[in-house]
Parts: C-alpha cells; sequence; structure tokens
C-alpha cells in the first residue's frame, strides 16, 4: 500500500528553477489571492497577413470571443463556437454564429456551479438532433427541455488536462480524448504553479490497466505544506504519497491519456487505448481509421525530457502507446533525451514497444483539433487539418524561436506535413506587427465546404496568480475558401525572427525612447537658463 509519510527538513539549497514560480506562488499567496486584475484585450484583423497555398483565400467570420476553443455544426449547418472558461474571466458558454454576417446570440450558458476554473469547457458535437459536450471532467448533453443530462461522470480531466472534445464515431458512439493530471504521472510543485493542486490535493493519475510501479520516488518542497520541509512523491498517488518496489496500481477505464468511447446516452463506457499524454484532438478519416493528436512533454516537473515531439497517431483498439515512461515510442532513458526523473516508473509495460507516430510536429507546438477534408472542390481530399495552438514559453518550455501558432495539412498517404495558414511572420500576431493568426485552437471543414479556424486569442502572464490569464474578446473565427484557379501545394515560408531578436528590438527601442525623452528634458531646462 502506499505510504503518506511525515516531511522532512529542508537541506539549506536553492529551490530547483521549475519550481521557484510555485514556491513564490505560494509565499506570496495571501496577499496576491487579494489582487483581481481583469484583463481585456484591443484586437484587430487582417487576412491578408496570412499566408495560403495558391488558390485559398482567409476571411474573419466573427470577432469578440472569449478563450474560444472549439467549433462544430448541427445538422443544419447552423455553426456552435464553444468558449472554453479556462484562466479568463467569462464562464463557458456556446455561441450560436452566423457565419454570412458575423453575428452570434448565446445557445448555452455553462451554470456558475458547473465552472472549474482550473478546467475548461473543451468542445461540443451534435448527433442525431442533440447537442453533447464536455466540461473538464463531465460528458453531457441539453435536454430537450434545456436542462443538462450527465452521461459518464468522475472523469480524471481536474488536473494538468481535461477531458478532451466529443466527436461521432462511424459506429454511431462517441469518441473522445482525456488527458493526464500531470507532465509524466508524478505530481509536483509545478502542479501547485498550475493552480489546481492546492485544490485538488488529493488528484493524480489512472493507469488504463492494472500496473507494477518501479518504487521510484521524486523529493521536492512541501508546497501543502511548510517549504521548510520536503517530501516525496511516487507516480500514480497523490502528492507526498511515496510508492515502494513491486506496489500494484489498480487500472480503470476512466484512466489518464487515453481515448475512451460510449454509447449516446453514456453508457457502455469503454477504452479504446491509453498511454497518451494528452490526446487533445479526435477524428476519424473518411475510411474509417481512428487518429489523435497529443501534446509532448513539458520541460517542468520532477521528471522532465527535452526532445519530444508534438505527434500525430493512429489509434489502434487496445493499445498502449508509452507514457509516461516513452515518448513517440522511445523509452525516455534513451540517450536522445535529456532530462531528470528519466527511468522507468512501470515495471511491467504493457508493450515494451510501443507504437510509433503517424507524423511528428515541432516540440510545443501545441497540436490541437484537427478535421480530414472530405471535399473534393477543397482539394486534398483525406488528408489532416491540424491547429497549432503554439508554445507557451517560457512557462512549459525554452523555445528560442515560436513554434505553432499555424493550421497545417497532413498528407495522408505519406505522414508529411505542410503549412496551410500561416502568418508572415512566424508566430502570433500579439507579438509581431502584423493582423492575423493569434492561437489557432480547432479547425473543422463546414457544410458550405470550407476550413473553418477557431483562433483562441491572446495569453497574458498573471504575476498576481503565479501563472497564465486570458484577456476578454480577443478570440475570433476564420474561414478559408477555395478561390478559383490553380491550387498550391504549401504557402511561402514565412520570416521567422526569435524571440530574442523580438526582446532585443523591442527593449532596444525602449532604451532608445527613454534615451531622447531624457535628453529633451535636459534640452529643455537648458532652454530656460
Amino acid at each position: 500500500m502506499p505510504t503518506s509519510k511525515q516531511p522532512s527538513p529542508l537541506s539549506p539549497t536553492v529551490p530547483m528553477v521549475d519550481t521557484l514560480l510555485a514556491y513564490v506562488g505560494k509565499t506570496a499567496n495571501p496577499i496576491l489571492s487579494k489582487i483581481h486584475i481583469t484583463r481585456k484585450g484591443n484586437r484587430r484583423y487582417n487576412p491578408e497577413d496570412i499566408l495560403l497555398p495558391e488558390g485559398f483565400e482567409a476571411e474573419v467570420v466573427a470577432t469578440g470571443f472569449n478563450a474560444p476553443v472549439h467549433c462544430c455544426f448541427d445538422e443544419q449547418g447552423n455553426c456552435y463556437v464553444s468558449e472554453a472558461g479556462h484562466k479568463v474571466d467569462s464562464k463557458p458558454r456556446v455561441l450560436k454564429v452566423n457565419t454570412q454576417t458575423g453575428e452570434y446570440e448565446t445557445f448555452f450558458d455553462l451554470p456558475e456551479e458547473r465552472w472549474i476554473k482550473t478546467g475548461a469547457f473543451t468542445g461540443a458535437c451534435w448527433h442525431q438532433g442533440r447537442f453533447y459536450f464536455m466540461n473538464t471532467d463531465t460528458f453531457s448533453r441539453l435536454g430537450e427541455d434545456g436542462s443538462i443530462e450527465d452521461l459518464v461522470t468522475d472523469l480524471p480531466g481536474r488536473g494538468d488536462h481535461q477531458a478532451n472534445y466529443p466527436v461521432v464515431g462511424p459506429d454511431g458512439k462517441i469518441y473522445f480524448g482525456q488527458g493526464t493530471a500531470t507532465n509524466l504521472a508524478v505530481v509536483g510543485p509545478d502542479d501547485y504553479a498550475y493552480e489546481w493542486l492546492r485544490l485538488f490535493p488529493d488528484f493524480h493519475d489512472r493507469p488504463g490497466a492494472d500496473i507494477i510501479l518501479t518504487g521510484q520516488n521524486y523529493e521536492s518542497q512541501n508546497v501543502l505544506g511548510s517549504l521548510r520541509e520536503t517530501v516525496k512523491t511516487g507516480a500514480y498517488v497523490p502528492y507526498g504519497t511515496e510508492t515502494h518496489p513491486g506496489q500494484v496500481i489498480k487500472g480503470t477505464v476512466k484512466c489518464n491519456g487515453s481515448v475512451l468511447r460510449c454509447d449516446p446516452d453514456g453508457s457502455n463506457l469503454e477504452l479504446v487505448a491509453w498511454g497518451f499524454r494528452n490526446p487533445y484532438g479526435v477524428a476519424f478519416h473518411p475510411d474509417g481509421r481512428l487518429f489523435a493528436t497529443e501534446h509532448n512533454i513539458d520541460e517542468r516537473s520532477r521528471r522532465q525530457i527535452i526532445g519530444d515531439t508534438e505527434d500525430l497517431y493512429e489509434v489502434k483498439q487496445g493499445e498502449w502507446y508509452g507514457w509516461p515512461d516513452f515518448a513517440g515510442g522511445v523509452r525516455l532513458d534513451d540517450p536522445r533525451f535529456r532530462g531528470r526523473g528519466q527511468e522507468p516508473v512501470i515495471a511491467n509495460h504493457p508493450n515494451p514497444n510501443p507504437p510509433k507516430p503517424f507524423a511528428t510536429f515541432d516540440d510545443h507546438a501545441g497540436v490541437n483539433g484537427l478535421d480530414f477534408c472530405r471535399d473534393e472542390r477543397f482539394g486534398f481530399y483525406g488528408d489532416a487539418f491540424i491547429a497549432l495552438f503554439g508554445d507557451i514559453a517560457p512557462v512549459t518550455a525554452r523555445s528560442p524561436s515560436p513554434r505553432g501558432f499555424k493550421v497545417v495539412r497532413v498528407e495522408m498517404n505519406t505522414g508529411r506535413v505542410f503549412d496551410f495558414a500561416v502568418n508572415k511572420i512566424a508566430g502570433p500576431a500579439s507579438k509581431f506587427p502584423q493582423l492575423g493568426l493569434e492561437r489557432p485552437s480547432h479547425c473543422q471543414f463546414g457544410p458550405d465546404g470550407a476550413l473553418y479556424i477557431v483562433d483562441w486569442g491572446q495569453i497574458q502572464i498573471a504575476p498576481e496568480v503565479g501563472g497564465i490569464r486570458m484577456p476578454l474578446h480577443t478570440g475570433a473565427l476564420w474561414r478559408v475558401r477555395r478561390t478559383q484557379g490553380p491550387r498550391g501545394e504549401q504557402p511561402q515560408a514565412p520570416r521567422e525572427i526569435s524571440y530574442i531578436t523580438r526582446n532585443a528590438v523591442i527593449y532596444g527601442a525602449l532604451a532608445a525612447g527613454v534615451a531622447v525623452g531624457v535628453g529633451l528634458v535636459r534640452w529643455a531646462l537648458r532652454a530656460r537658463r
């Protein structure tokens, strides 16, 4: 059985860098918790700042959303945009959008008591005239009288990642991905910085089958107690709980890092596959194969690696894909990776050779929602179109230049990845002199054959909470249409500017401005003499 030991005195060492934010946040929390800042954005748009292949054009459909995360269409062709309610001063809601005029109205407001502010409303779907949606750890549908019917509850979605948006499979069942609670199966101070550990101190990852632990434990300052003490935490157990070699953790269908399915009424919940980190987007290819996007391992926590990639996997029934001891089908202790805590935490890997990804993407590019083209008129029939949300440096990585912030196309007969919609300067619109995409969160083909892109909007560092927050009204819905004439394979390459260069230019301009201002003041003072 796991044992929760008494904390040990802390040796006089400097706190580890990746958890410094959590330690500072814990120390200052009594003061910072009294501070509330409402962030509002001011965003403009110019579709011409988005590069596309020849034969396509982009346009803005609607703007002013609050952290929009997903869109779907009903059987009549109406568009519904879901707002996540994730770290933003606006609770989750679903907006019915007129894609011709850009006007929208509230279709559904999530009740205040269901809003888990460290979680997220991740998306919705329509099936046989009924509206289904996912909110953090609960799969629900709207009743015919407008009431909420909870279909699947107690999903393990209150950690780093939530239960993700639902889709309808060719078998009529509902499929969705379920993310992990942690970076690599061990709850740590980084999860305190993610804000959920202080609210749900007993939460941790759940495996999809019985596993035997190696007994590895990881020491950290005690963020749930005194920072002058340390605790040790093992894999698949609550924070501050040690494990021992040979310890068995029972598996469950409602497990983390999985793809699940159920009947439309929530019955017959089944585990399709597990061993993912965060299978964010799931979609069926026109030939019936199931695919899922997966976020790579972050550079944080007691267990972390550098060198992982974002992936697209073909999901096969009953398979285990390697998390938390493999990345991209390769063991974490392989020399190609750098990091710490790379030793295995599971002694009986369900598959010693987990499947390799179908396609890979830049690390921390943020592979989110995807859809497959089913319209020959658009072109690229059967190819996958994937929204790349973009990195969140320096919170989860130390990326030298922007990763993601675009929509890509995966050629399904080769696995090759091509840019499809990307800003003229690679990176989010708010960080460079451009008015294009900010953070694509989802892409979906509409009944008109066009590709709709949900743009999450801006993210800001929020010192008062020791984390991030989303400014209001900076989200948007874009549309890419096929035009007349030849069709190109990919757009021209964008300009690339590193974060270091960008910051140097900004700070240099500020310094020059200050110098000019000081010079003018001195000149004015001399002129008065």
